[in-house]
């Protein structure tokens, strides 16, 4: 039953006079008269009996208007939660990124502080599989990830960040001008381990695998920064996501493999769409100010 004919009978049975209930609920004589005579023809009742001196509620609408203020009430209460659950802020954000996101998850993360002063948010790097398992579970808020091969359930909102590129990772020591391809096979390999990338382990094989290369790693880390720091010590080189030379040392050349087959990926944002209306606006915003400030060259 519509909300808006059991106001109109309340507020006439209250005012008990045309005129004046059409003044507060804001619409004609004609189309209060309309209403109530809508309403009357769905109860099968006569609610009011109309009068030189205005309407006056018959047995039956006497009988019917403490139910329907209940249901007007019931139906505010309603909407005013409805309300507070879409402008509901949280307590704390637990928000999880890949080294490929680095930059930008932390750019976001100190705006959305500024937006949610009252609110505890966490960063975390983790990878992608991780950040996915933790979203099912409620553990993780926003995901800043490689886009996964299977599309993600539509109880999450995405918004695609970025396209990143694997670069060849090495020391100004050892880089000479000499094709990618043959610099990979004359200086030891250095490689992040799959169980903390394997995502990156996949791209990585992909791309060696075009480019008819098969290399074994000389040495291998569950740190990313550890492979940095191995490198920049001129030990090897490395296959890295260009983002990483924004937590690199200066002595490190990161060439960028983008015109290589098999050397880009998306990267994305995900969070749950049950967040709060209110909340979804300030993430989709800010993720909008994050791509235009690294897409503008801002200093990084």
């Amino acid at each position: 039953m519509d909300s808006r004919l059991l106001r109109a009978f309340v507020i006439l049975a209250e005012t008990a006079n045309y005129h004046a209930a059409a003044s507060l609920l804001h619409i004609t004589q004609p189309a209060l008269t309309k209403q109530i005579k809508l309403l009357e023809q769905q109860l099968s009742v006569v609610l009011f009996e109309r009068g030189r001196h205005g309407a006056h509620l018959t047995n039956s609408g006497r009988t019917l208007l403490p139910l329907a203020q209940q249901i007007l009430s019931r139906t505010e209460k309603l909407l005013h939660k409805a309300i507070e659950l879409n402008t509901q802020l949280p307590t704390s954000l637990s928000v999880g990124f890949g080294i490929s996101a680095f930059h930008e998850a932390s750019f976001f993360v100190a705006h959305l502080r500024e937006h949610l002063p009252q609110t505890t948010i966490s960063l975390d790097d983790m990878p992608s599989e991780t950040m996915i398992q933790k979203l099912e579970n409620r553990q993780l808020q926003i995901a800043f990830l490689r886009r996964p091969d299977k599309k993600l359930p539509s109880q999450f909102s995405i918004y695609p960040l970025k396209q990143e590129t694997l670069a060849l990772a090495i020391s100004h020591s050892q880089w000479v001008d000499k094709p990618i391809e043959q610099l990979l096979t004359i200086h030891p390999y250095l490689a992040l381990r799959k169980a903390r990338g394997a995502g990156l382990s996949q791209q990585i094989s992909q791309f060696l695998e075009h480019q008819q290369l098969s290399l074994k790693p000389a040495q291998e880390s569950s740190d990313i920064q550890t492979i940095i720091a191995l490198v920049a010590a001129g030990a090897g080189i490395s296959l890295l996501p260009y983002s990483a030379r924004h937590i690199s040392h200066h002595d490190i050349h990161f060439i960028p493999l983008e015109d290589k087959p098999f050397s880009t990926w998306p990267i994305d944002v995900a969070w749950l769409s049950s967040h709060s209306a209110h909340l979804q606006h300030i993430i989709t915003t800010l993720l909008e100010e994050t791509v235009h400030h690294f897409n503008q060259g801002s200093p990084v």
